[in-house]
């Protein structure tokens, strides 16, 4: 089995990475094209001159690149494409109805860039051409940079809003905390490390709790205490309206782009 990669930017390289990491991919069975040759070089794999080499030769595809250069990728791999040939898109915004005409066995990827760190939480759905084994590759394979989640393409806009989109959130979130850290005497960098592994243990505590994080928030929250004073704060200034506005912009305006 050879698995070719068209695209190794940010996103791609990191799932190709990870899955060499994991020795879930040999880079021998790895064939790569990047418009800069030197990009799909740093793997250590088969560099290929041209996307149609890629597509004749490989049992299985990835698909990275930006989505308005994806009709003209499909149009020029497709003369070559194996039969039997499973080709995965990452390509956000990009359904599968638009894939299956010139690819009949897609599967559609929506990771987010904790995969950069092999945290990523990436949905995926596929044509009802691709079997339960490619399936399982495909979970497999995601799980190399994170957890995989299988999920109907109808709610894909709700989990670019989610898990694409809502990481930039986050981002601010920490940063305006250790910003107000500062403010209160901390160093910079020492504020941004309490900040950041605050986060990273809060969410790790809400994933090994069966408790609901209201009931979280709650056990942190004594009577006349420092976090209900922050609290009041915080719904005082909409933070939780601020939070699902947020979301549901993202949410609303992927299905702009989709046309939907």
């Amino acid at each position: 089995m050879r698995m070719g990669f068209i695209g190794t930017g940010v996103m791609a390289g990191a799932m190709l990475q990870a899955a060499l990491d994991a020795d879930f991919l040999r880079p021998e069975d790895v064939m790569a094209y990047d418009k800069l040759p030197q990009a799909a070089g740093r793997f250590g794999v088969a560099v290929a001159e041209s996307v149609r080499d890629v597509a004749a030769g490989c049992d299985i595809i990835q698909l990275g690149v930006k989505p308005q250069d994806m009709p003209t990728l499909l149009e020029e791999i497709s003369p070559v494409l194996r039969p039997d040939c499973l080709v995965i898109s990452i390509a956000a915004g990009v359904p599968l109805m638009r894939i299956t005409p010139r690819a009949p066995r897609a599967v559609r990827l929506m990771p987010n860039i904790n995969a950069t760190v092999g945290q990523a939480i990436t949905a995926y759905c596929a044509a009802e051409d691709v079997s339960q084994g490619e399936l399982d590759f495909v979970a497999g394979y995601c799980g190399c940079f994170g957890r995989a989640v299988a999920l109907d393409e109808k709610h894909f806009s709700a989990f670019v809003a989610l898990a694409g989109s809502a990481p930039a959130f986050v981002f601010l979130f920490i940063d305006e905390l250790a910003r107000a850290g500062v403010t209160a005497g901390l160093p910079k960098a020492r504020a941004l490390e309490i900040a950041a592994q605050t986060v990273f243990g809060s969410a790790a505590l809400v994933k090994q709790s069966d408790a609901h994080p209201y009931a979280l928030a709650d056990r942190v929250s004594s009577p006349g205490g420092t976090t209900i004073a922050g609290i009041n704060k915080l719904r005082e200034h909409g933070f939780a309206h601020a939070i699902s506005q947020a979301v549901l912009a993202a949410y609303n305006r992927d299905r702009e782009l989709q046309g939907l």
